[in-house]
């Protein structure tokens, strides 16, 4: 039987395009399902983190974009559940980036759950617990109701997007995936026109960039806006590395 708490986070997803993918809402389906923090990421032309309920659920997400790999990262590419009872116990070469870097974050257990409708993926759940121990068939039922009202959710306001050359005006998917991560868009365009290189391989650039430094993409992205930090054409010993001193021409 669906509980009470379940049915309110569905119907709310269901009559709102705004407000409902906010802290709020997250908290509340970590708490039903007996998780310390959840975080919602669709996927467009890369992964976005829209909402997350706690700064743990943040970390674990921003590491996975940076990385570009994770449980969730798999989830939401496979289209299967990554269910994962004691991360410690996962072996090293699955994510070999990824476990090292989530060893400091209060994370043993890790669930995550494809949004998807048929073979459409739209992106990720994914809820984490500071103990190890596996979700009850019951909660993994539950999250499953979940996933599929917050891909109807996704899909609704993503195919309420204005024709192209109309103004966004919608405070919904759109406006919270430009509000999160809108500084490692421009900071991708700018290395992308600097070097000369496509989209995808300028996000790649400043992934390498975060990994080797041991920082956030975000905060590498910040910096590459604020002129702080210049990406060179190749990373490591021979391609020569970033210059942290150097301004991007004007």
């Amino acid at each position: 039987m669906i509980g009470v708490v379940i049915c309110r986070l569905v119907e709310a997803l269901a009559h709102s395009d705004e407000d409902t993918l906010a802290p709020q809402w997250a908290g509340q389906a970590a708490e039903a399902l007996e998780l310390d923090g959840v975080a919602v990421t669709p996927v467009t032309d890369g992964a976005e983190l829209v909402c997350f309920s706690d700064e743990v659920s943040e970390q674990l997400e921003n590491t996975q974009f940076t990385l570009g790999e994770g449980p969730g990262l798999d989830a939401a590419r496979d289209g299967a559940m990554c269910l994962l009872a004691d991360v410690r116990e996962t072996p090293g070469d699955r994510w070999a980036a990824f476990l090292p870097a989530i060893a400091g974050l209060p994370v043993r257990a890790v669930f995550a759950f494809p949004l998807r409708l048929g073979a459409l993926r739209v992106g990720a759940f994914t809820g984490y617990r500071a103990t190890p121990g596996m979700l009850s068939r019951e909660l993994v039922d539950d999250a499953l109701i979940l996933c599929d009202a917050l891909t109807e959710f996704v899909l609704r306001l993503h195919l309420a997007r204005p024709e192209p050359g109309a103004a966004d005006t919608r405070p919904g998917l759109a406006g919270l995936m430009a509000l999160h991560r809108a500084e490692v868009h421009q900071a991708t365009g700018m290395v992308a026109t600097l070097l000369d290189i496509s989209m995808p391989a300028a996000l790649a650039r400043l992934r390498a960039e975060a990994f080797a430094a041991n920082r956030d993409i975000n905060d590498i992205a910040h910096a590459v806006i604020d002129r702080e930090l210049r990406l060179a054409a190749h990373s490591g010993p021979e391609g020569g590395r970033s210059n942290p001193e150097a301004s991007a021409p004007d």
